[in-house]
């Protein structure tokens, strides 16, 4: 997202009567892994005194590693940042992280008082009531499994879980290029690679590739998804499971050059 293009449609808005509040910048797109310049959008943000969030659900668990923290940079001009840990941080589903900088203005938000739920203990300010910072009265103990999960494997064995899935996705990517029939679609940033079978014909290449994902997943060997970048049908890798090795990464591979063998041999016999 350029920060230039948001100070535009901003400005565009105001000039209709509107008024913009929010700005979200996201670190790791779900469809390709891409990040915002924090930064800058951040910026923007209290030039127009706008709220800005900053949606880390899938990459902000790659920050524990020092080497991935400069993606936050800017970071300090959020109002709010989220993770799931669920997504890549080897917890169970569900469970959302959720920072916000002057955690007052939710709780005057989302606040209730009835005579009920009265005792000294809130009244004192000894506890957080968490009843104030959602719209539900109770809560899972979701903040558990993560103490769980942190405690069980420690910051070295975390940081080794996401190097480790990213250094697959980097040789998965390196396999991809090497093949002259497929391409990247966009640049990989985590561990996220999204590529796509070349047509003969770009017009061609949506039905092309939905076919191939089709074959692939119907073998019952793998599973992957799909998505579309700037109207570019595109089929998605996404590696960050618990159980996953460079083998199974390898035989995904020898599966998709398989179908697409099968596919292009197909389509030429068609065209003869």
């Amino acid at each position: 997202m350029s920060s230039e293009k948001v100070r535009i449609a901003i400005e565009d808005d105001i000039k209709l009567g509107l008024v913009p509040l929010y700005l979200c910048a996201t670190l790791g797109t779900t469809t390709c892994g891409a990040v915002d310049p924090i930064a800058e959008l951040g910026k923007v943000a209290r030039e127009y005194k706008l709220w800005l969030h900053i949606d880390a659900d899938y990459a902000g668990s790659a920050c524990i590693c020092p080497e991935f923290r400069h993606y936050l940079d800017g970071v300090e001009l959020a109002n709010s940042f989220s993770m799931n840990p669920h997504k890549w941080f080897l917890t169970n589903m569900d469970c959302c992280c959720l920072w916000i900088k002057e955690p007052k203005l939710l709780v005057d938000s989302l606040s209730t008082d009835p005579e009920i739920l009265r005792n000294k203990a809130s009244k004192s300010k000894a506890v957080v009531d968490y009843k104030d910072w959602q719209i539900a009265l109770s809560r899972r103990f979701r903040a558990l499994k993560l103490w769980i999960v942190i405690r069980r494997h420690g910051l070295a064995n975390l940081r080794y879980h996401i190097r480790t899935d990213i250094g697959m996705a980097k040789r998965f990517e390196g396999l991809v290029a090497k093949d002259e029939r497929f391409e990247i679609v966009v640049p990989r940033t985590f561990a996220l690679v999204c590529l796509r079978l070349k047509p003969k014909h770009e017009a061609e290449g949506t039905e092309l590739n939905c076919k191939l994902l089709d074959a692939i997943n119907s073998s019952g060997r793998a599973f992957m998804t799909h998505a579309v970048l700037g109207g570019i049908y595109v089929i998605r890798c996404a590696i960050g499971t618990t159980m996953t090795e460079q083998h199974h990464v390898d035989a995904l591979w020898k599966l998709i050059q398989e179908k697409a063998d099968v596919l292009l041999m197909g389509s030429d016999r068609i065209k003869s």
